[in-house]
């Protein structure tokens, strides 16, 4: 039996069979491996830390008019307490984003900076390179990572050393205690330096302050595992004892008590949802996003696995005299099975190896295009070679014992006539309306998902997004006069039209900051819960921001210091535009409303806009960025030569800059990601499930080979031969479209609903998807039926 398994092998490889298979399944295996390398990266974060299982991030829930409030963001008095009070808790830490511009000698450089308690690097297991988990007792000690200590001083070895701090503008000296390594890629935390958060600005204003709520808290649990249900029943004493105020304000307000009866409750995430959640867009969900790609790619590989059964199947028909012959001559049954079942074995082999060298040539691209860092070796961890190995062998199992079985239970009568018993089946035609259920629901998503991205880089947002540079100004500059320092240089370019500021982006700036500022305060007796941005003058021409009632703010009211403007959502709070123009806000200095712009979308387009109130920069409020409106024929130019200006007057600055346009794209990367990984599933699947058409195409025609022959002869036209021999499978495709639909309906609904503004789905998205895949179906089965119409009919009809 091997002797001849070896005599097939060469005639293996020269048909055009075996190579479908061999492609297609290879293609298949390429692409499985790469969504599963992405799906296993993204479930991954954060898995590095010892005590994985045992950390958790604190977040408040609430249900305020009908909707579930998630925030993450804690006041300073809570982190020391939980440790002290909640006996379920073994350590607590702060967490407070910041910037922070490190010098030593004419070195300056932006940190990355992370304001955090002293059990940071307890309860976390970031490796150090020097110093150890104690680096931070002292109050004044400071961490950078290998990297920052490497573009400081030119070495790692900096322990000990001094370096120059930029604190509210003015150099501070510290002492290194600890350096870390790079930040893995998986974590959800990341930094280039931590001090300790008792130096982070006004902590000792805030200390005890329960209303101001500016950072996250991470807790270590004394269990081995987190249980978030009997946590937040923990709880439940401690935040009724300090949030007080809180909980009579939303009782006040006609908040939902939660099952527990707790109108706020304190929870916990697990650490290793923590980067897969959406916490303070409603309720704290995980990401499916790794599981979507994990069953893209075993659908994928199911597609492939149908096809090479279908494949095989159809190649049998070229073999059943031999099949016969071999019957004859005393082969057995389960000889001609493991011969069967070897040769698609070898195919499957040959596959794989092909699959996997696909996937390496593959990577850069998709790493570049996707900003991923992936190589194949990542494959060869035990884990991942004992799934490998038994996913193979599973499918090589199916799919080559299936259809060696077939074969080799062929009647010996029959055969030796050269005729078959391996003909389409049911569950051939089920595969075949399976494989293109899955990729018309593919190709409906792919059609959807792009539309809605196409409609949110389309939708008006409430002010003019183009011609317009965002600029970040960064740390270790007085902002103030440095905005004026532009707007002053920028006067002389005719093409500039205005300058402005604000301290906080619209969209995602090359800086990666999407964040904004939120405060409550009690107005009337009710609580009003605002955005809030601090902006200098001109921020409403130079964003194209529409007025409605009032006035902007104006350099010649010297009392507009003390004035804010409100957008119309929070004019409808306070009892509509009439009552609040003019009207006082019950907040710190008591503002006075002058004017109230139309709703513009500050967030991205899954949120509503909600209530905002801006201010010009008083009371410790930074600017951050600039914001520069232009009108010229070269865009980039005009980029440039503001660059050049801010540089002279910002020589330090590190970050560039870009435009508003660009900033609002980047609020959708991620949607876009996926959307690039479902076209190239669509793609994928469309292809292997063409193969498989073909199968069942060669299948039909083989059989009906005679046929075809005498309709020819009795007048039948190659048009009407492709039509009969087309319409079963137009069948299979119909039905595979029915099925598909209401599927991919739901799907899509599901998807869509995390988006505040999003589009209708249509008939007509159904239609186009269901018609690119009919489209390359019938072009796969018009070529093959159109080739047998056009055979000679003596040379069929001859035949025994």
């Amino acid at each position: 039996m091997l002797s001849h398994i070896k005599s097939r092998i060469p005639r293996l490889l020269r048909s055009p069979i075996s190579w479908v298979q061999l492609i297609g399944f290879a293609v298949a295996i390429a692409t499985a491996t790469i969504l599963y390398l992405t799906a296993m990266f993204e479930l991954s974060f954060d898995s590095f830390h010892t005590n994985k299982e045992r950390i958790g991030l604190l977040y408040m829930r609430s249900e305020e008019r009908g909707a579930i409030i998630s925030n993450s963001s804690m006041a300073p008095p809570l982190a020391p307490l939980v440790s002290k009070e909640l006996p379920e808790v073994e350590a607590s830490t702060r967490v407070l984003n910041a910037q922070m511009m490190l010098r030593h000698g004419d070195k300056e450089i932006a940190s990355e900076l992370k304001y955090v308690d002293a059990s940071f690097l307890k309860i976390f297991s970031f490796p150090m390179d020097q110093g150890n988990e104690t680096a931070l007792d002292n109050q004044d000690g400071l961490v950078i990572n290998e990297a920052m200590a490497e573009s400081l001083f030119g070495s790692k070895q900096v322990l000990g050393k001094a370096v120059e701090l930029n604190i509210n503008g003015n150099w501070e000296s510290r002492i290194i205690t600890g350096v870390s390594s790079v930040n893995p890629r998986n974590s959800s935390i990341s930094f280039s330096s931590l001090m300790r958060f008792e130096q982070s600005p006004n902590y000792k204003e805030l200390e005890n302050d329960w209303s101001y709520k500016n950072h996250a808290v991470y807790v270590k649990l004394k269990a081995q595992s987190i249980d978030a249900a009997g946590f937040q029943k923990a709880t439940v004493a401690f935040i009724n004892q300090h949030e007080k105020v809180a909980i009579e304000k939303l009782k006040r307000d006609g908040a939902k008590a939660d099952a527990n009866g707790a109108y706020l409750s304190l929870r916990i995430l697990p650490l290793k949802d923590v980067h897969l959640s959406d916490i303070g867009k409603g309720e704290v969900e995980t990401s499916k996003f790794p599981w979507i790609l994990l069953v893209i790619s075993g659908l994928i590989l199911f597609i492939a696995g149908s096809n090479f059964v279908n494949l095989s199947l159809a190649s049998a028909m070229t073999r059943i005299k031999e099949i016969g012959t071999r019957k004859t001559i005393g082969g057995s049954t389960f000889q001609l099975f493991m011969q069967f079942w070897m040769e698609s074995a070898f195919i499957c082999v040959l596959s794989l190896l092909l699959g996997l060298a696909l996937a390496s040539l593959l990577l850069p691209e998709y790493n570049a295009t996707l900003n991923y860092q992936f190589k194949i070796a990542q494959l060869f961890s035990s884990l991942n070679i004992s799934l490998f190995l038994a996913a193979f062998l599973l499918l090589t199992i199916i799919t080559g014992g299936y259809p060696a079985l077939r074969m080799a239970n062929v009647n010996i009568i029959n055969s030796l006539k050269g005729k078959s018993s391996v003909k389409s089946t049911y569950l051939q035609n089920s595969l075949t309306v399976l494989q293109f259920s899955i990729a018309m629901i593919l190709c409906i998503a792919t059609v959807i998902i792009s539309y809605q991205l196409h409609y949110l880089s389309n939708r008006p947002l409430g002010f003019n997004k183009t011609e317009v540079i965002s600029i970040p100004i960064g740390q270790g500059i007085d902002a103030n006069l440095a905005i004026e320092r532009m707007r002053n240089t920028l006067a002389a370019y005719p093409w500039v039209k205005s300058v402005s500021a604000s301290d906080i982006n619209l969209g995602r700036g090359r800086d990666g900051s999407t964040s904004t500022s939120r405060f409550g305060f009690d107005q009337d007796g009710t609580e009003i819960v605002t955005n809030y941005l601090t902006i200098d003058y001109d921020y409403l021409k130079t964003l194209g921001i529409k007025l409605l009632a009032g006035r902007d703010f104006d350099r010649q009211h010297k009392t507009d210091e003390n004035a804010v403007l409100i957008n119309k959502e929070m004019a409808d709070l306070l009892g509509g535009p009439e009552k609040a123009l003019n009207s006082t806000l019950e907040m710190d200095n008591n503002p006075t409303i002058v004017g109230i712009v139309d709703n513009f979308h500050f967030h991205d387009l899954k949120r509503e806009v909600g209530p905002l109130t801006m201010g010009l920069p008083i009371g410790g409020f930074d600017l951050s960025y600039i914001f520069v409106r232009i009108h010229s024929s070269n865009l980039q130019q005009s980029l440039k030569q503001v660059e050049d200006t801010w540089k002279s007057i910002n020589p330090k600055a590190s970050i560039a800059a870009s435009y508003l346009d660009e900033n609002t794209q980047n609020l959708y990367n991620n949607d876009r990601r996926i959307a690039k990984i479902v076209i190239a599933g669509a793609s994928v699947a469309i292809a292997i499930s063409c193969l498989g058409l073909f199968a069942l195409t060669l299948l039909l025609i083989n059989g009906k080979i005679k046929e075809i022959g005498i309709r020819k002869v009795l007048g039948s036209s190659i048009t009407n031969i492709i039509l009969l021999l087309s319409k079963n499978f137009l069948m299979l495709i119909g039905l595979a479209f029915l099925i598909s639909t209401p599927i991919a309906w739901l799907l899509m609904t599901r998807w869509l609903e995390a988006f505040a503004f999003r589009i209708a789905i249509q008939w007509w998205m159904f239609a186009l998807a269901g018609g690119i895949a009919l489209g390359f179906a019938m072009l796969t089965v018009a070529w093959q039926t159109f080739k047998a119409a056009r055979v000679n009919p003596a040379s069929t009809l001859k035949e025994n």
